[in-house]
């Protein structure tokens, strides 16, 4: 066990740093990260990896977030060790459940700590010094940085634990000084001694332990070792099969290609007849049958350490011989005709008119094709009285304002329309009243910006309406209210009464 009490004592290697920002305050609390470079676990779930490991789950949204915040039992997972203490130990001494380590504890995150020798993609590396590089996308003053590296005897099919891992680091390294944070919107660059007893799968953990807060930032990396003593690979990687689910009638095709022409005579279809062909993993193993059975030139699995290709249950890699002329190979799959489906959500039942008018925030959400989507609010006479046609996307975000409205009932009918003449229609009903001559507290239509407008522009004391529920909310005052401009569609922690940290930087009106 390290002492984190004791003085510390660090490999003299170079810290490298690539400053993306300057000036950022070191009580900031809005910090992420991950491992960039070998691409972590994480960062492959999304768009920074090229969502090349799949069927994540939220992670592919938030690669830098898997942060074990330092409280027992966040997001409903216990700690370890069960204790009442905030964590301010070290990997080895507490921090994420076992099980749970890959997601930094949080529930949210728990498709990432499945655990195979095939589940995700692996980067291949040497023994020996290696560079290995922390991706910021916020800054924060910062302790030190730990790299821990599975066992010789693990087991790649078991959760990850701590007796997965050497407890020892392979590198503890400092922040140079605690007052200043980790470079925003940058990097840091570590140097990591693989050891060149490992060869084959291991899995490498990095921490990045932040100074002001209790908090660690957890990033797994999966790594094939080569350290000589495997058999040099005869094939050549010229596709993959991502495994999803799939629906009854679908079917798998392949698709080969030569530098010149697509080859017809090696497509192969697998045909989606029964139940278990739907299965994301399923369907995969039985198409990788079909093609290394068909023995047309190229093959589908994984490497053996005979260097054979064997179907997969999930992810299969599509190989060929080196020296063959067929240089990719690409899944296409055709669909069963669905029907689409529409719906509206942040939609009120009730509104209060002010000064004689009224703003309806709300979301059309059309699947099954590519829509264009209108909407028209109807008085209870039947009159049309406000109308928009939405921009382009099966996901818009409406704004109408209805100006002279007298109170009473009001109909919402929004219609999509796809390319192929297929209709869809949802409606929602709602009452506008009058607005009340007294009373305290904000209503719809006191505000001063619709959520995420102006986010830049947020301090302590503003107000925002969020669309998706039809609250307001103020943005506290204080240090904290830094955090009210922390948001992007992809990092959503602190966003008015949908983010899961939103209570710390947002009052409810």
């Amino acid at each position: 066990m390290i002492n984190s009490n004791r003085a510390r004592s660090f490999l003299k290697l170079p810290l490298v740093l690539a400053m993306g920002a300057a000036g950022l305050a070191a009580q900031q609390a809005s910090a992420h990260g991950y491992i960039e470079s070998p691409k972590s676990r994480s960062m492959l779930c999304g768009q920074p990896g090229g969502y090349i490991n799949t069927n994540c789950g939220n992670i592919a949204y938030e690669p830098q977030s898997a942060e074990y915040i330092g409280r027992p039992n966040e997001g409903g997972i216990k700690h370890f060790p069960s204790d009442a203490q905030a964590c301010t130990g070290d990997f080895t001494q507490c921090g994420p459940a076992n099980g749970t380590i890959a997601a930094g504890g949080l529930m949210r995150f728990s498709e990432i700590n499945e655990q195979s020798a095939t589940r995700w993609v692996k980067n291949t590396i040497k023994p020996g010094p290696q560079t290995f590089t922390w991706k910021y996308t916020a800054g924060h003053a910062t302790r030190y940085w730990q790299f821990y590296i599975t066992k010789k005897d693990w087991n790649p099919n078991q959760p990850l634990t701590r007796d997965s891992f050497e407890l020892k680091p392979l590198l503890d390294q400092p922040w140079p000084a605690l007052d200043t944070p980790a470079p925003a919107q940058g990097t840091t660059q570590h140097t990591v001694n693989i050891p060149s007893d490992r060869s084959g799968y291991h899995v490498l953990l990095a921490t990045w332990k932040v100074h002001d807060t209790d908090a660690t930032f957890y990033s797994v990396i999966d790594l094939n070792i080569d350290n000589g003593t495997t058999i040099p690979s005869s094939w050549n990687t010229v596709g993959a099969v991502q495994p999803e689910a799939l629906s009854l009638g679908d079917k798998v095709k392949t698709r080969v290609f030569n530098a010149q022409n697509e080859l017809s005579a090696k497509q192969v279809v697998l045909n989606i007849d029964s139940a278990e062909l739907t299965k994301a993993d399923v369907w995969p193993h039985a198409l990788a049958k079909m093609v290394n059975n068909a023995k047309l030139g190229y093959q589908m699995g994984v490497l053996n350490d005979k260097d054979e290709v064997v179907p997969n249950y999930g992810r299969n890699e599509i190989l060929v011989k080196k020296g063959s002329d067929i240089v990719n190979v690409i899944i296409d799959k055709e669909q069963a005709a669905k029907p689409g489906e529409l719906s509206i959500t942040g939609m009120q039942p009730e509104y209060t008119l002010k000064d004689g008018k009224v703003d309806l925030h709300f979301n059309a959400i059309a699947k099954g094709g590519d829509y264009t989507i209108k909407a028209t609010v109807f008085n209870a006479k039947g009159e049309s009285v406000a109308f928009q046609q939405a921009p382009a996307g099966n996901t818009p975000h409406f704004s109408m304002t209805l100006n002279g409205q007298a109170p009473g009932k009001y109909d919402l009918t929004v219609v999509a329309t796809s390319k192929k003449g297929e209709l869809l229609q949802q409606s929602a009903s709602f009452t506008l009243k009058q607005e009340e001559s007294s009373g305290g507290g904000e209503t719809p239509g006191n505000y001063d910006y619709v959520f995420p407008q102006g986010l830049k522009s947020y301090k302590g004391g503003t107000v925002v309406l969020q669309p998706k529920d039809g609250n307001t909310y103020t943005c506290k005052t204080g240090a904290v209210a830094g955090w009210c401009t922390q948001w992007t569609a992809g990092s959503n922690a602190y966003e008015p009464g949908v983010g899961h940290a939103w209570q710390a930087a947002w009052d409810r009106n």
